[in-house]
């Protein structure tokens, strides 16, 4: 859908004579037509001028409208091409896992950060998990790729409470009774333990 939405795109730039004007005249041959048409294919900015106040039409004089210029300059809003081409471009991004918002104009550092992280937890990372079990298995020792650390958010405020939010679980757990091995494969479970060890 992108491909033919940008190929016929790229055609109408390309052969439509943009920003060209034509006067349009009465009695004029098939083939004359014909040359006059080929003649325009991808001019632009032309002003073509025929010979034709001193022509007759159906025995009667010239038409009064024969020398309003008329824009040949196709009506391609009608179309809504940048619509289409948007719409085709955010399904071509969906497949691939990608957030087409991530390519508006108005994206901010936020939305940025996010959709990066979308990616690579959505994406990225369940195909980093298949090559490391591949690599694994040809090498014969453990191999992890991790797309998800680059793209975390290091901010110091946010990892304090997250910390301060761990401790006092840890704290609530001891109360509670938890051994430390039942602590620590708790950690696991936020990814929070030794080489960042998830279960």
């Amino acid at each position: 859908m992108l491909q033919a939405v940008e190929g016929a795109l790229a055609e109408v730039y390309r052969d439509a004579p943009i920003g060209s004007q034509i006067v349009p005249f009465p009695e004029s041959g098939e083939n004359d037509m014909a040359a006059l048409s080929r003649s325009f294919t991808g001019r632009r900015g032309r002003v073509l001028l025929r010979e034709s106040v001193n022509v007759t039409a159906a025995g009667g004089p010239a038409p009064a409208q024969n020398w309003n210029p008329a824009s040949m300059m196709p009506d391609i809003q009608g179309m809504m091409p940048l619509e289409s081409l948007q719409a085709a471009r955010a399904g071509a991004l969906t497949a691939f896992g990608v957030l087409p918002a991530l390519f508006v104009d108005a994206a901010q550092g936020t939305l940025v950060r996010e959709a990066q992280r979308h990616l690579c937890q959505w994406t990225l990372q369940p195909l980093a998990e298949l090559l490391g079990e591949e690599v694994t298995e040809k090498l014969g020792v453990p191999v992890m790729i991790d797309t998800l650390r680059p793209v975390q958010a290091f901010d110091v405020g946010g990892r304090a409470r997250a910390l301060g939010a761990i401790v006092d679980a840890m704290a609530r757990g001891k109360k509670a009774g938890l051994s430390p091995q039942e602590l620590g494969a708790a950690l696991t479970q936020v990814n929070w333990g030794p080489n960042d060890g998830a279960a």
